[in-house]
């Protein structure tokens, strides 16, 4: 259980409570219990605007102040408003439940300490030890300017898997939001099946940048990670690896299977329609007969 569900449960046991025990205080009014906990629901109700709480149920409750018994009543609408302000601290201590939110990070280049400290960021605010890459896609300028980017990560907590969706566009604004969870029986064998996450951040840092741009001409280059181990085989000469210096080099096993994990290179235009250049990249792969991973 959740520390949200723990305070609704306080919420609804204290107002009961405290609504049968005013009950036996208070001048005869019919229905006056329903009537009680009709002005602790309305002490709780909020309403979001711009990523902020209104308490509009606790405002609206002096719209309908009692007559009769006012004083009672009035004390179901403070019960509600009161757990109203513990809701709103509870994203800051429970980790079951992930907050969405944006910041303004402004440009990130993929060739300076920018791509860096977007990666603290996301790292700060995901603060998981446990972090694996469902798949991404990343579309940069032949320069290396990040124009956009989303992570689908699945993140390991005491309880659960939270799958959690992070954006980023040209404005210069970083987004998270959770899409999903998974209890941890139903989710440990999917988690365990991807890629670690600092894994894939390698993969891009480590890995010459004009190696990725000089296999298009286009003036976009998409980077698609997909965080399934996956066995491999040779295909084509569309087939690339990473090797140990960190360069892009030929996939030059052509008849042995590989386990690795790949990025999809693909060339856009500026509008973002494909120009038909594709390439598999493969990195974190497993080699058992070979450790010599240079160029062939």
């Amino acid at each position: 259980m959740t520390i949200q569900l723990y305070v609704w449960l306080g919420f609804l046991v204290i107002s009961v409570l405290l609504g049968l025990r005013l009950n036996q205080l208070k001048e005869p009014e019919p229905r006056f219990f329903l009537k009680f906990l009709f002005y602790s629901l309305l002490g709780i109700v909020s309403f979001p605007i711009g990523g902020f709480h209104i308490p509009i149920g606790f405002l609206l409750s002096f719209l309908f102040f009692p007559k009769r018994n006012s004083r009672y009543k009035w004390y179901g609408a403070l019960v509600g408003f009161f757990f109203f302000i513990v809701l709103l601290f509870v994203p800051l201590f429970d980790q079951s439940e992930f907050r969405a939110e944006s910041q303004q990070i402004g440009a990130v280049s993929i060739q300076d300490d920018s791509f860096d400290q977007m990666t603290n960021h996301i790292l700060r605010r995901v603060n998981a030890e446990g972090i694996k890459l469902d798949r991404s896609k990343m579309v940069f300028t032949r320069d290396g300017d990040l124009q956009s980017l989303e992570y689908l990560l699945l993140v390991e907590r005491s309880n659960s898997f939270q799958q959690i969706r992070i954006t980023y566009d040209e404005s210069g604004e970083l987004s998270y939001r959770q899409v999903d969870e998974l209890n941890k029986d139903s989710g440990r064998a999917f988690f365990e099946k991807l890629v670690d996450f600092d894994r894939v951040l390698n993969a891009i840092g480590d890995t010459e940048w004009q190696d990725f741009v000089d296999q298009v001409n286009a003036p976009l280059v998409q980077l698609a990670f997909d965080g399934l181990y996956d066995m491999y085989t040779y295909e084509n000469e569309a087939m690339f690896m990473i090797n140990r210096e960190g360069r892009v080099v030929k996939f030059w096993l052509q008849r042995d299977p590989v386990l690795a994990n790949s990025i999809q290179l693909s060339g856009l235009t500026r509008e973002g329609r494909s120009t038909g250049e594709r390439y598999i990249i493969l990195y974190n792969y497993s080699i058992h007969q070979r450790e010599d991973l240079t160029d062939q």
